[in-house]
């Protein structure tokens, strides 16, 4: 199994990885949200690359609940933000969500066409290594990024899955990939030592959003894996 990661969706146009198989990382916090609204009873994420669209779709599906943020403040007229902790089974169970944030949703976007797409985050790491192993494939790993610059959080999340992938079988990177996974060598690490520094994590904070890091930084949380069918992500349970 070879495994790709890109340091950013701006590595890619859309289209590029038409009918392979894809895995987007957007720990900081959109990924995060798509796994817990699934988790929590939402039907489907679906997403949008802009807010005009998001409002466009709105317009013809009533129903929808619109989600998301620009520079991590929520959008004017959108029902939630892009913090995992808003979206709780009393407000979304059997509901479909419309994601639209700064990065996370520029990869599914360039994600377009993909043979298979699921989303990952530290909350449901187990399940998407699982998931790879069983699939036995070579997968294209996407760190969303933050405003076209790499974010260390999606890298850890990328490297850390490519170590536990290697410890499963025979399992290659590039250069990068082999980069990541070197704070993971001894098995003892500390998610919030190693992001200490991190300019993302620390923006989020200088926001108030500290209770959505700690939310984010926990490692297999659910057992779930969103998975990309027709027109947004549903849950795929292991």
């Amino acid at each position: 199994m070879y495994i790709e990661i890109y340091s950013t969706h701006n590595e890619l146009v859309s289209g590029q990885l038409k009918n392979k198989n894809v895995v987007i990382i957007d720990v900081l916090r959109a990924t995060s949200v798509i796994v817990t609204a699934l988790e929590n009873g939402a039907r489907k994420v679906k997403t949008s690359i802009s807010i005009d669209n998001a409002f466009e779709q709105k317009s013809k599906e009533t129903t929808l609940l619109l989600g998301g943020e620009r520079n991590a403040v929520k959008i004017k007229g959108f029902d939630f933000g892009n913090s995992p902790l808003e979206y709780t089974k009393e407000k979304i169970k059997n509901k479909t969500i419309l994601l639209t944030t700064t990065n996370g949703t520029q990869s599914v976007n360039k994600s377009s066409g993909a043979k298979t797409l699921i989303a990952a985050s530290f909350l449901n790491l187990n399940s998407v290594l699982e998931y790879l192993v069983k699939i036995n494939e070579d997968f294209h790993i996407i760190c969303s990024g933050t405003q076209g610059k790499f974010s260390l959080e999606d890298g850890l999340c990328a490297g850390l899955i490519l170590h536990e992938l290697k410890k499963r079988g025979n399992v290659s990177s590039s250069d990068f990939g082999e980069l990541l996974t070197l704070p993971f060598k001894k098995d003892s690490f500390s998610l919030q030592m190693l992001l200490s520094k991190a300019y993302h994590l620390n923006f989020l904070k200088s926001k108030g959003l500290s209770a959505d890091i700690d939310y984010c930084l926990q490692i297999n949380k659910f057992a779930l894996i969103p998975i990309w069918k027709v027109d947004g992500f549903v849950a795929l349970k292991e």
